[in-house]
């Protein structure tokens, strides 16, 4: 059983909502919609978010086709892997690798919980958090970044700062065939009552950084009290990009 909590808003300096967000209930992608929550009675449970990539054409139509298709194809009831995640993009080339749509590209970060272990993947920038019962923080996916290639290369100082630029996607679900290259990461981990998970676009992590994310949670909040905090901080930080949040727990 778990309880879920999320929000969703397009951003003070966005005109359109790139974001979409599956909260194991439904497809969400709209301008604004309020934090809510709901109780998650069954012992799976399968979430997810995908940013599209402003720089691509039409990319609100990309990470809503992702979402829908892997809510689809997937769900609370199928392991979440790389396999699963390397035919998902073959569907989004199916629908749209061709005519003005050639190229529209999203991030995703993705999770299904079941029993004892929850399982994550992500390409790109959007994140997973696992958030242990006694407060202990884990960045559970990996940034696709520009930088974060040069650290793995020895290129870069993981303490180092750089511009902006260095952030760049270097990976994302593109609807091209020949662009399925694209790095997944993948992982599997203990999640037990009381622990939590966070599922985010860059619209959160980017605009408050990870320090204030994490002083800004209190465990001892439900998680639809915890979102609102979160969304009220981004909204007083200028909301600059498409925000979508999703914060679940595991109850006994």
């Amino acid at each position: 059983m778990f309880d879920i909590a999320y929000t969703h808003h397009h951003g003070k300096q966005c005109p359109h909502q790139e974001d979409a967000l599956w909260n194991g209930q439904q497809t969400i992608q709209k301008k604004s919609i309020l934090s809510a929550a709901y109780t998650h009675s069954a012992d799976s449970l399968l979430l997810a978010v995908a940013d599209g990539v402003a720089t691509s054409p039409q990319p609100h139509l990309a990470s809503r086709f992702v979402i829908e298709t892997l809510a689809r194809i997937g769900g609370a009831d199928v392991p979440l892997t790389t396999r699963l995640i390397r035919d998902l993009h073959g569907c989004l080339c199916d629908r749209y690798a061709k005519g003005r749509t050639v190229g529209t590209s999203t991030t995703l970060v993705a999770a299904r919980c079941a029993g004892d272990l929850c399982e994550i993947v992500n390409v790109g920038d959007s994140r997973a958090y696992l958030i242990s019962a006694n407060g202990a923080w884990t960045q559970a996916s990996r940034d696709h970044t520009f930088l974060n290639d040069l650290i793995d290369q020895g290129i870069a100082d993981p303490d180092g700062k750089y511009a902006s630029i260095y952030q760049s996607l270097v990976h994302c679900l593109t609807a091209e065939y020949e662009e399925d290259g694209f790095a997944i990461h993948s992982r599997q981990s203990p999640f037990l009552p009381g622990d939590s998970l966070l599922l985010c676009s860059d619209g959160l992590h980017d605009v408050l950084g990870d320090e204030k994310l994490r002083d800004l949670f209190d465990a001892s909040l439900a998680p639809l009290e915890q979102v609102k905090i979160w969304r009220k901080a981004v909204m007083q930080a200028g909301a600059p990009d498409n925000l979508s949040i999703i914060l679940a727990r595991r109850l006994a």
